[in-house]
């Protein structure tokens, strides 16, 4: 056997043993001089991890470590151990006695007595087959989980990208330079469908590999702003607007989340978020201006309105004034014309009627007859003018040389007209009451 250090050299052989055989591993010894490398020692866990009794492995080659159908490749690295006599370390995928796939990890070291050469070789095994479904299932969730994310991404209406830096920028150096490398070294690494669409394309790969300086002008000082601000915010930004360029040459306005990936003081990566809002701030613009414009329809709506007031005003005005001059001339000039008249000629009744006319027209009564005009004829006003100073209709049929009977008509078409027609009201009456 090899020596044993100083630390090990107090521990009780028996310790060891009891030790080893309480072990959760399977744990063997075989013997290197002796042909075929036959198995001298096995603890209880041993049993356990190979399906082999205890007193079925002694003497058995070492190949009873194996399992049954061991892989070929990890039969070949054993093989080589066991000749070496050297250090190996295998996952093992063997079939148990109940047709179960079985999964173990098996590690094979010399032992070396004083002159160097190997006596024993030590055998560590243990089973792995519930780690290794542990393994496979996270493998499988992350797998799914990674595969919901793609296709939330690829899905996305936001704009999800990653731009790469190549060398990393240094947080230690000069904002202006800091500013100057994210132009010159970004590169974008991950893009989705539509990421590529802010920028007139179709698909993330056409963006996947263009260097950012090819979508975001650095000699647009209102970029260069922009980024300083983001570099200045320790490359953090929250709703960040850049104007950025699509593949017609179209300016796109975009807004941007962006958070870094710093390792050793060095920015090596950013994830953004972005949305396109060009569309929003056109329809916005247009309705600011919309707004200015109907401010100033406004405005000119109300210097027209004043206006026209003024205008109703003054027609008011003048309309009084009218007013004012018909019943002067009718009261200085037409009546006294009329008293004139009746005093030198016989038709007393006549002139004395258009007398009570002409009173009327600048009483309310003549206003009320002129709404009438929209009712009554001509000579149904005339009829009724005579009627309401109290002549017969033979009287009115004399001094409007027509028929009787053609006054009386008037008469009933006129009350027909103003809604009287049996309602038991006088004909006179009503038009004194106007």
């Amino acid at each position: 056997m090899g020596k044993n250090t100083s630390r090990n050299a107090d521990v009780p052989a028996n310790l060891l043993i009891q030790a080893v055989m309480a072990a959760p591993w399977g744990f063997a010894i075989t013997d290197h001089q002796r042909q075929g490398n036959p198995v001298v020692f096995v603890n209880q866990a041993f049993e356990l991890v190979s399906g082999h009794k205890a007193d079925e492995a002694l003497g058995m080659s070492w190949r009873c470590l194996l399992g049954r159908d061991p892989e070929s490749h990890s039969l070949a690295r054993l093989q080589e151990a066991v000749r070496q006599g050297s250090h190996c370390s295998v996952v093992l995928q063997s079939a148990g006695k109940d047709g179960s796939r079985l999964r173990s990890e098996l590690a094979v070291a010399p032992v070396l007595n004083r002159s160097g050469d190997v006596t024993h070789l030590t055998w560590l095994c243990r089973d792995i087959t519930s780690q290794i479904k542990r393994e496979e299932h996270l493998a499988v969730t992350i797998a799914d989980k990674e595969e919901r994310f793609s296709f939330f991404v690829e899905n996305a209406t936001e704009a999800i990208w990653r731009l790469d830096f190549k060398p990393p920028i240094r947080l230690d150096i000069p904002l202006s330079q800091q500013v100057r490398e994210i132009f010159d070294n970004g590169v974008f690494r991950e893009c989705n469908d539509a990421g590529a669409r802010i920028y007139g394309l179709n698909k993330g790969v056409d963006v996947s590999g263009q260097p950012l300086r090819a979508f975001m002008e650095p000699s647009d000082p209102g970029n260069v702003e922009r980024v300083t601000e983001y570099v200045r915010n320790r490359f953090y930004m929250k709703n960040l607007i850049s104007y950025e360029k699509d593949s017609d040459g179209t300016t796109r306005t975009v807004v941007n989340n962006i958070v870094p990936s710093i390792q050793d003081s060095q920015v090596r990566h950013i994830w953004g978020a972005s949305l396109d809002v060009t569309d929003h701030f056109e329809a916005l613009q247009a309705l600011e201006q919309s707004q200015e414009e109907l401010a100033e329809k406004t405005k000119a709506l109300e210097a027209k309105n004043t206006a026209l007031r003024e205008l109703i005003a003054h027609i008011e005005h003048d309309k009084e004034d009218l007013k004012d001059r018909i019943v002067a001339n009718v009261e200085q000039v037409l009546l006294p014309s009329l008293d004139k008249i009746r005093r030198e000629n016989n038709r007393h009744a006549y002139i004395e009627q258009h007398r009570r006319t002409l009173e009327d027209l600048t009483s309310s009564f003549g206003r009320r007859v002129a709404e009438n005009r929209l009712k009554l004829t001509p000579r149904e006003i005339e009829v009724c003018n005579l009627v309401k100073s109290g002549l017969t209709s033979k009287e009115i049929a004399g001094l409007l040389n027509i028929a009787v009977h053609t006054v009386e008509k008037h008469r009933r078409t006129a009350r027909n007209k103003l809604n009287l027609a049996n309602k038991g009201i006088n004909l006179r009456t009503y038009l004194n009451s106007l």
